[in-house]
């Protein structure tokens, strides 16, 4: 079975006890994602836009820029990963 991307927390104030589910119930819940699941959606959402955020100031005919995707999406999982 592989874990939800996402689990919710209900905290109610007891350090002894709480609760756990897959959907928003309560106003309070604590959220966390999966990291894989969260890093994922992060590549997702870089590799559609970053060319779109790159601006050349000053250009002219025969400046050239070149954007390497791959490489800033490894390195970006690598450092959210820690490594």
């Amino acid at each position: 079975m592989k874990a939800p991307e996402k689990i919710y927390i209900n905290d109610f104030g007891s350090e002894l006890s709480y609760d756990w589910y897959t959907e928003h119930c309560y106003e309070k819940d604590i959220e966390y994602i999966r990291t894989d699941a969260f890093i994922e959606k992060a590549v997702k959402f870089l590799d559609g836009c970053i060319p779109d955020y790159m601006e050349l100031k000053h250009a002219n005919i025969d400046t050239f820029m070149d954007i390497d995707n791959e490489r800033f999406i490894e390195d970006f999982k690598n450092y959210m990963k820690g490594e």
